[in-house]
């Protein structure tokens, strides 16, 4: 089966996004990732094989479109006014055999717009495994 992936939030809401793709990763890799949901969104076992691949930010599937979503809203209990995907870009919005839709984020895909005082970049830490494992 191919990905299809749709622009929803590119065509509907165009002042609410930059686009722009994801910083690569220098030699990054895959190490983990969770085979109940991938086939459940019937993502192709190719995908998780020779390095990171879209994991990573290196490559971009058919269809992809990739944006840093702006937005406002509180913070710690006080309006903080403009605020957007300061480390994390949508790749994508799967649409799914039954209509239904999945957004691919990626966290920590490098600086956006958004981005503040970070590197856009996110810590993996061996509290995350096991978080993802549970």
């Amino acid at each position: 089966m191919t990905l299809s992936f749709i622009t929803r939030w590119r065509d509907e809401l165009p002042e609410t996004y930059t686009a722009l793709s994801p910083t690569p990763l220098n030699n990054a890799r895959l190490i983990w990732h969770n085979t109940e949901l991938a086939n459940t969104l019937s993502i192709p076992s190719s995908l998780f094989k020779n390095g990171a691949g879209v994991w990573g930010g290196e490559t971009l599937l058919p269809g992809m479109s990739p944006l840093a979503q702006v937005y406002s809203g509180h913070q710690f209990g006080v309006w903080a006014g403009q605020l957007g995907d300061g480390r994390g870009i949508l790749l994508g919005e799967q649409l799914l055999a039954d209509g239904t839709t999945m957004d691919w984020h990626l966290k920590g895909a490098g600086l956006t717009p958004y981005s503040r005082m970070g590197d856009g970049r996110a810590v993996f830490t061996f509290d995350d495994t096991r978080k993802s494992r549970q």
